[in-house]
């Protein structure tokens, strides 16, 4: 007992007086597990820390992309880590599996039965999975806007079956969604620094009395570490996924190299996001020695003021590390696109078009990063401008904003190069 109210203590200091049951409001937060015990955690988000208790009757979900689901195989979920070479086995309960799509517009509930029933499909956009629960079946109504079936993992594509017809449950109309498997895990699985959140609960005396947890695993960025090396985080969308190979070469026995559990979008991901990415750093093995990061393509129809802001909060957050800051400008939008033009009435830039980032993007953080002058720019964008001719002659000439091969390594090389002049002199 002693050691949860110490827990809960450390997490933020609870008010004098406790409002009464009646009055308790139901409340979300989300973000890094920071500590666990028995029968308590505290998460942290960027307006400070959340006390959480848990109860007999809280449920625990893991919550996945539905791509993962392709990679349940003889009872076990493998789960691989964004942006790491890390994977997770989670063995699923046997038996039956209750497969729930809830509508959350009533006013749509005719329509998604239409479609049901004249393309035998459902979209899986914010499936439940119950595993090891038979479910009693219903079509969609009214009164109780859900399809529950009996989910079918091993057809291809998945199904739902309800009242003896089974319905193709996919997004074969594109995007992308997340699912909560429940009876997977449990409390006890709510382990720190390798988990972020979402708690559903009930707010009593500035503690949320959870009613469900669903955990994000992040994997542990120490799990491959040398103790004996520093450890640097880069902060990037998909470019930087593009020179992580580069990067990782020419760092190679000098840096323990990580990258966020994700692809970082845009700045305003970076500022909802970047608490949970820094992880546990006031922690011996946990700390950051350089953090090199870049918002821009996700951006590019952003306003100066909002992107700002976004920096700023961003910045913030990381100089609170210690670490060596290093800001990466973004990459050129190519020839392909057409050219950017003037900003719209909102002060908004002309979103992805050939010189966007030249004429508004990188100047833009370029102001925010002179109020700061303790982080240094590695400039890929003029590195891709000098070299337009020869090794980016392709690139300029097309309509993609990637880099493959030798182009993607090569900026990994020259953002390393810069990594090497600031830590050590190179």
């Amino acid at each position: 007992m002693l050691k949860t109210i110490l827990i809960l203590a450390s997490c933020f200091n609870l008010p004098t007086a406790a409002p009464q049951e009646s009055e308790a409001p139901s409340v979300t937060v989300q973000g890094l597990v920071t500590s666990h015990d028995e029968k308590s955690m505290c998460v942290r988000h960027p307006d400070g820390q959340s006390a959480i208790q848990w109860t007999d009757q809280t449920e625990v979900a893991l919550e996945v992309n539905t791509r993962i689901l392709g990679g349940l195989r003889n009872g076990v979920l493998r789960y691989k880590v964004h942006s790491s070479n890390q994977v997770i086995d989670f063995a699923l309960p046997k038996g039956p599996i209750t497969g729930i799509v809830n509508i959350r517009r009533k006013h749509q509930v005719e329509k998604m039965l239409a479609q049901a029933h004249d393309e035998h499909w459902i979209p899986e956009s914010g499936l439940v999975l119950r595993f090891g629960e038979k479910p009693t079946e219903q079509l969609p109504s009214k009164e109780d806007p859900r399809f529950v079936g009996l989910w079918n993992p091993t057809t291809k594509p998945r199904t739902l079956s309800i009242k003896g017809k089974n319905y193709e449950i996919s997004l074969k109309k594109g995007g992308q969604t997340n699912s909560l498997l429940f009876n997977v895990i449990d409390t006890k699985d709510c382990l720190p620094f390798v988990n972020r959140a979402r708690v559903v609960g009930r707010n009593k005396g500035g503690v949320i009395i959870a009613d469900e947890i669903h955990v994000q695993p992040i994997g542990d960025q120490t799990a491959k570490d040398d103790p004996k090396l520093p450890r640097y985080l880069f902060i990037g969308d998909s470019i930087s996924g593009n020179y992580t190979r580069g990067l990782r070469e020419a760092l190679a026995g000098k840096f323990n190299l990580h990258h966020p559990p994700t692809n970082c979008g845009p700045s305003g991901k970076g500022k909802s996001s970047i608490v949970d990415w820094l992880g546990g750093y006031e922690q011996k093995g946990r700390h950051w020695d350089v953090i090199s990061f870049n918002f821009g393509h996700w951006d590019a129809g952003n306003n100066k003021a909002a992107y700002q802001a976004n920096l700023e909060a961003v910045i913030g957050q990381l100089e609170k590390t210690g670490a060596e800051l290093i800001w990466v400008t973004t990459c050129p939008v190519p020839h392909g696109f057409p050219p950017a033009g003037d900003l719209n009435k909102d002060g908004k830039a002309p979103k992805r078009t050939s010189g966007v980032m030249e004429k508004y993007l990188n100047p833009w953080a370029l102001e925010v990063m002179k109020r700061h002058p303790a982080i240094s720019i590695c400039d890929q964008w003029q590195y891709v401008k000098d070299n337009e001719t020869e090794l980016y002659k392709e690139f300029w000439a097309g309509k993609n904003v990637h880099f493959r091969g030798a182009p993607a390594d090569k900026l990994g090389h020259f953002l390393a190069a810069h990594v090497l002049k600031v830590t050590r002199g190179d």
